[in-house]
């Protein structure tokens, strides 16, 4: 599924706008869970469902359930709520949490999660733009472009940006980081 014109730009903006939010320079590291607090979307662990719900809980934070569930969003009224895996690793659980996040900055509106045979409602262009702009916020092109300029060791950006290192290593190479850096250089 293509992207809207003009949306990858429209993302990269809005990374740089949620940063300005956060009082953080383009280039630096997000916390999601900061960008959630700013926005008014509590985010909760599923581990909290625990007592009310053990052993569903017990099998979506096992290897095997973290493949089934890593986060949702709920709606009350305009409001908006994230439940997130807390069984993922923490850099899972970031990407997990922005991409929620990046359905809200979007606006997207609720949908059921099941239709009426019961099957996963999937709307593939809200999935796309959210797949889009959740990683955009955790490595905006500044952040890619400076990791890239600073020769930094994929393992080691990832520990700074607290991304998985394919995270970073899509944003470097989608934003053009690496290429730019290596003509700098170059020159």
């Amino acid at each position: 599924m293509a992207l809207r014109r003009g949306f990858k730009s429209e993302a990269n903006w809005l990374a740089r706008d949620v940063r300005d939010e956060l009082g953080i320079a383009p280039h630096l590291p997000l916390c999601p869970w900061r960008l959630a607090e700013l926005l008014g979307f509590p985010v909760v662990a599923l581990s909290e469902f625990a007592d009310s719900n053990p052993d569903a809980v017990i099998y979506l934070r096992s290897s095997k359930g973290q493949r089934d569930f890593s986060a949702i969003t709920l709606f009350n009224g305009n409001s908006r709520m994230i439940i997130h895996n807390d069984g993922h690793q923490l850099k899972r659980q970031a990407a997990n949490i922005a991409h929620e996040l990046a359905h809200g900055l979007l606006l997207h509106p609720p949908k059921p999660p099941f239709d009426g045979e019961g099957s996963r409602h999937y709307d593939p262009t809200i999935e796309e733009e959210a797949n889009w702009l959740g990683p955009a916020l955790l490595v905006s092109e500044e952040a890619a472009n400076h990791v890239a300029r600073m020769s930094l060791p994929l393992a080691k950006a990832s520990d700074v940006y607290g991304v998985s290192e394919d995270l970073m290593r899509m944003r470097l190479n989608v934003t053009g980081a690496l290429i730019r850096a290596s003509r700098r250089a170059a020159s």
